[in-house]
């Protein structure tokens, strides 16, 4: 599209250098066979101008090196991006009606800046301050930095692309969410249904009253004739699991709104010291996301920001397992994986909770999975963001 929009300035440009010759040589014969100094100064003002045209139209654009520096280090939806061009050219050669400005080549996530205007230009280095206001999530990919210039009288107008490869990550907007809109459980609740399965075995010790049965170690018992139990190691380490499924033909106001709040929803749970395995995208491997680092909360916000409807996960494409205990969550926009996660929580008694994102408050569909397992809210479209 920006190839053929060049193509068609760069037309117009190789006509206006060669209009202003043919007037040029117009009025030299004018200036000539006339005489007179009305005539000659007409021709000897004139001549300047078009030789501007030739140097526009000659002049090596692509010798002049270009930095594009990102102001902000994260930028989330909604949010204005601030930019700075810098030029340095080889030949200091005055420049005047210049605009510059950037526009991305992509069929999606558009961006366009608005333009920086500058009457002349004579210094080798100039900087250009640009911005694009209320950003969409998604990565964007700007190659290519716009310059116009033109002649003091607006009668030649030159388009030039200069190559500059930058990607910008407009991530997810998030939220910090409270410990009730995370339905935690309570520790102690937690960390005793949990125990015997993320814990490490360290031997054995005489069985007491409060021990369960499952942890009477039978073989020792028999060997030593006495009741022994089980002692295991706990694991501190908490670990949560968050799932985002939606649907391809989804509202784009709901998908962005479960995006969102998948994305606030592991920023609070590594701020509380959760290590998180996330699940969003078909075929891709789970991300692992350590607590409370910068770089995990990277990695999910720049995951996010390019996960399309297309590429998302959906309820067909969901694989649970009782085989390792994480405290489950799950965002979605389809209904229908209530079913499903109400049934694996009460058989696997793991505590599982889904945000389901919806543009209505009724919840009677979902009440019939409910129990104390499994528990849901409803989120309603732009409450996530």
């Amino acid at each position: 599209m920006i190839g053929l929009w060049l193509n068609k300035r760069m037309l117009r440009s190789i006509l206006s250098v060669a209009v202003g010759s043919i007037i040029a040589v117009f009025l030299f014969l004018f200036a000539f066979t006339q005489g007179g100094f009305l005539s000659w100064f007409l021709f000897y003002t004139y001549v300047p101008l078009v030789l501007y045209h030739y140097l526009l139209f000659l002049y090596p654009f692509q010798s002049i090196k270009t930095e594009r520096i990102i102001n902000d280090q994260r930028l989330f939806a909604g949010d204005t991006l601030y930019l700075t061009v810098r030029l340095k050219r080889r030949w200091a050669v005055p420049f005047f009606l210049m605009t510059i400005y950037e526009r991305s080549d992509q069929t999606s996530s558009i961006i366009s800046t608005n333009k920086a205007e500058l009457l002349t230009w004579f210094t080798r280095e100039k900087s250009f301050p640009l911005a694009a206001e209320h950003m969409q999530r998604g990565t964007y990919h700007l190659n290519t930095i716009i310059l116009e210039l033109g002649d003091p009288f607006g009668l030649f107008r030159r388009t030039v692309l200069l190559k500059k490869a930058t990607v910008v990550y407009v991530y997810p907007r998030v939220r910090q969410l409270s410990m009730a809109e995370l339905e935690m459980p309570r520790q102690g609740g937690y960390a005793s249904s949990q125990e015997t399965d993320s814990a490490n075995f360290s031997g054995v010790r005489a069985y007491r009253p409060n021990d369960r049965p499952s942890w009477l170690d039978w073989k020792s018992a028999a060997r030593t004739n006495a009741l022994v139990t089980k002692q295991f190691e706990p694991e501190h380490e908490r670990k949560a699991s968050v799932v985002l499924v939606s649907q391809r033909q989804e509202d784009d106001e709901r998908f962005e709104t479960a995006i969102s709040y998948t994305a606030s929803l592991v920023k609070s749970l590594l701020g509380h010291g959760f290590t998180v395995r996330l699940t969003y995208r078909a075929g891709e491997v789970p991300l692992v996301l350590q607590s409370n680092t910068s770089q995990s909360l990277n990695a999910a916000y720049a995951a996010l920001a390019k996960l399309t409807k297309d590429q998302a996960l959906e309820i067909e494409d969901v694989r649970m397992s009782g085989k390792r205990r994480y405290l489950g969550y799950a965002v979605t926009t389809d209904a229908r994986l209530a079913e499903a996660i109400g049934t694996f929580a009460s058989s696997n008694k793991q505590q599982q909770v889904m945000y389901y994102i919806s543009d209505k408050t009724d919840e009677s569909g979902l009440n019939r999975f409910k129990s104390s397992w499994f528990r849901f809210r409803i989120i309603e479209v732009n409450e996530g963001r």
